[in-house]
């Protein structure tokens, strides 16, 4: 049985500063689909991974979030906007001595409070054991990702 769970949801734009290899970076969004290219270690994982973390409040890549503040700079700060529904948001997340998450300027308390703002699923080659591995697997991956859509 399969279970489809349409959220509607839209990233408007995410702004970086000093994050991975970005000094100052605002990138827009359309409300459909959005290709990001560009030659190999310019940063385009890099958008992603501040989309993740905004979502999750972990990096998929990063063992320790001092591993997201650009070289020889102290801090970084991600905002991702979006739409959701009838409503529009903003979180951000700041990084220096620790991290910090704001929702529409509202300081966070717990790192859940984000959880399920931003609804987001990666798939990395990582992640090819959900295919060839057991149903076990699969069904793990599906509880996770249909866990995180709050509606």
């Amino acid at each position: 049985m399969w279970i489809f769970i349409e959220v509607k949801m839209y990233i408007d734009k995410v702004t970086l500063k000093n994050f991975r290899n970005y000094d100052n970076q605002e990138i827009n969004f359309c409300n459909n689909i959005n290709v990001i290219y560009g030659d190999n270690a310019m940063g385009k994982t890099n958008i992603i991974e501040a989309i993740f973390l905004c979502s999750l409040g972990k990096s998929f890549r990063a063992k320790k979030d001092i591993d997201l503040i650009k070289f020889e700079n102290i801090s970084c700060e991600i905002d991702v906007q979006f739409e959701k529904k009838d409503r529009s948001g903003k979180i951000t997340c700041k990084i220096d001595k620790q991290k910090t998450f704001l929702i529409n300027g509202v300081k966070q308390s717990k790192i859940s409070d984000i959880i399920g703002r931003i609804n987001c699923i990666i798939f990395t080659p990582d992640d090819i054991s959900i295919i060839k591995d057991g149903p076990d697997k699969r069904r793990k991956f599906l509880d996770m990702m249909i866990s995180r859509v709050k509606t």
